[in-house]
C-alpha cells in the first residue's frame, strides 16, 4: 500500500500504527473492524483504505456510514480535504445510520462504517442484509459489550487490530490526562426521596425473583395482559427510572459544574448530561460563558454553535448531551465533565476522548460527577474500571491544574 507522507499532523509513530491497521484490514481480506482510541485517526484510517479501493477508477464507489450530521456534514469531509483526497468525494456518500438502514438494493466497492456500535441495533442491522459491497472497514472505540452484538460485528466485520486509550497515552498519541471521580451529596430532601423510592424498588424487587431475576421477569410478567405482577413490574420500572433520574439531575451536581468551571476559566471545556433539561439547567446556572447544545436544536444552529466552540476565542463551555459523544474534535478542549452517564465503558471513552485531542503542552482533566452511597457509584465503577488513570476523590480542591 505504500509509505504515507509524513507530515507535521501525524508523527512517524502514529503513522506506522496507522499502517498497522491498514495491513491487517488487507490482510483480512479487505474486510475487518479496527478497534481505535481517540487520536489514532480512524478518519484517515478510512479515508486510505476509500482511495486503495476507488484507485483511478471513476466508476468505482464508496459509502460512509455515521451515527451523527456533524461527523457527516463536516468531520469526514474536512479529513478528505486536510490530506488532499477531495477529489475523490464525487464517489463517496456519506449517510447517516438513522437514513442508510432503510436502504435496500445499493452496491458500493467499499462501506466505511464509523462508530459501528451505533449501527448494531437489530432495526438498523437492515443496512447490512438489504445491500451489498465488495470491501467493508468498521471503526469504534472498543468492542460491544453486549455479547450478541459483538457476535454479529464479528460475522461481518471480525476485529482485526486493537489500540485501546491506554495504549494511545503510552504511545503519546493523546494529551496526557488525569480521571477524577468526584462524589457529591443530595440535599436532604432529595436523600429522603432518594431512600423512598430504593425502598420501593428493593421490595419490587423482591417480589419478582431477587436481584438476579427482577429486570427479566418484570420483562415478562409486564407483556402479560392479566398477570398477577403486572401491576408490581410497572412500579418496579417505574422506581427504577425515577432512581436514576435522580442521580442524573441533583441538585448539588449543578454547584459543582459551576465551581468547577470557576476552577478552570482557562480550559475549553465540554460538559455531558443525560437529558437536554439539565443540560440547559446547566446553561442558565454557569451564564454566558456557557451554550447548549442538543439534537433537538436546528442543524444550522448546532453548526454554529460548535463552530464558536472551535473557535480559540470562541464559546468557551459546552453543556451537551449524548449527540457529542462522538465526532468532535476540537483540541483546545482540555477540561470534561461527565455530570450523568451509563455504566458503559464505550461511552465513558468517547467522552473522555472529546478532551484528549493532542496538542503541545497540553494536559486534560476530566471529571465523573456521582452521588455518594447510590447505584451510581456502582455505574462509575464499572465504566472507569479499564482506565489506569483515576483518581477517587472527595472535595474539588484535590484536583489538581496540570
Amino acid at each position: 500500500m505504500g509509505k504515507m507522507i509524513q507530515t507535521d499532523l501525524f508523527n512517524e509513530q502514529k503513522d506506522e500504527l496507522q499502517l498497522e491497521h491498514l495491513d491487517a484490514w488487507v490482510s483480512n481480506g479487505y474486510k475487518g473492524t479496527s478497534i481505535a482510541a481517540t487520536g489514532l485517526g480512524k478518519t484517515r484510517i478510512g479515508i486510505l483504505a476509500i482511495k486503495n479501493t476507488l484507485g483511478k477508477d471513476s466508476n468505482k464507489s464508496a459509502c460512509v456510514i455515521v451515527p451523527t450530521e456533524n461527523l457527516r456534514d463536516n468531520e469526514w469531509v474536512k479529513e478528505f480535504h486536510t490530506w488532499n483526497l477531495e477529489h475523490l468525494l464525487p464517489q463517496v456518500e456519506f449517510m447517516c445510520i438513522q437514513s442508510a438502514y432503510k436502504l435496500a438494493g445499493h452496491h458500493w466497492d467499499i462501506v466505511v462504517v464509523d462508530e459501528v456500535h451505533t449501527t448494531l441495533s437489530t432495526s438498523y442491522r437492515n443496512f447490512y442484509e438489504n445491500n451489498l459491497w465488495e470491501r467493508m472497514y468498521c471503526f469504534t472505540a472498543t468492542p460491544p459489550e453486549n455479547e450478541e452484538y459483538f457476535n454479529y460485528l464479528h460475522e461481518h466485520a471480525p476485529i482485526i487490530k486493537t489500540t485501546n486509550l491506554n495504549e494511545a497515552r503510552k504511545l503519546g498519541i493523546v494529551s496526557p490526562y488525569t480521571v477524577y471521580n468526584l462524589g457529591v451529596s443530595f440535599t436532604p430532601e432529595e436523600a429522603l426521596e432518594y431512600n423512598r423510592v430504593d425502598k420501593l424498588l428493593q421490595d419490587c424487587t423482591d417480589e419478582l425473583g431477587g436481584p438476579f431475576n427482577a429486570f427479566k421477569n418484570a420483562s415478562k410478567f409486564m407483556k402479560s395482559s392479566n398477570h398477577p405482577k403486572k401491576k408490581i413490574s410497572i412500579i418496579y420500572y417505574k422506581m427504577m427510572n425515577k432512581r436514576k433520574q435522580m442521580c442524573f439531575n441533583a441538585f448539588s451536581k449543578l454547584v459543582l459544574v459551576k465551581k468547577l468551571t470557576d476552577k478552570f476559566p482557562n480550559r475549553k471545556t465540554l460538559i455531558f448530561s443525560e437529558s437536554i433539561e439539565f443540560a440547559e439547567q446547566i446553561q442558565t446556572v454557569i451564564g454566558s460563558d456557557c451554550s447548549v447544545f442538543h439534537s433537538k436544536m436546528h442543524k444550522n444552529d448546532r453548526k454554529d454553535t460548535l463552530e464558536k466552540f472551535g473557535e480559540e476565542k470562541g464559546v468557551r463551555i459546552l453543556s451537551s448531551v449524548k449527540a457529542l459523544n462522538a465526532g468532535l474534535n476540537v483540541p483546545d478542549c482540555s477540561l470534561g465533565i461527565c455530570v450523568a452517564g451509563s455504566s458503559k465503558a464505550l461511552d465513558s471513552i468517547q467522552r473522555t476522548g472529546r478532551t484528549l485531542r493532542l496538542k503541545n503542552g497540553k494536559k486534560a482533566i476530566y471529571v465523573n460527577l456521582y452521588i455518594k452511597g447510590t447505584q451510581e457509584l456502582k455505574w462509575v465503577r464499572k465504566r472507569v474500571k479499564s482506565d489506569y488513570t483515576v483518581k477517587w476523590i472527595d472535595d474539588i480542591s484535590e484536583i489538581i491544574n496540570l
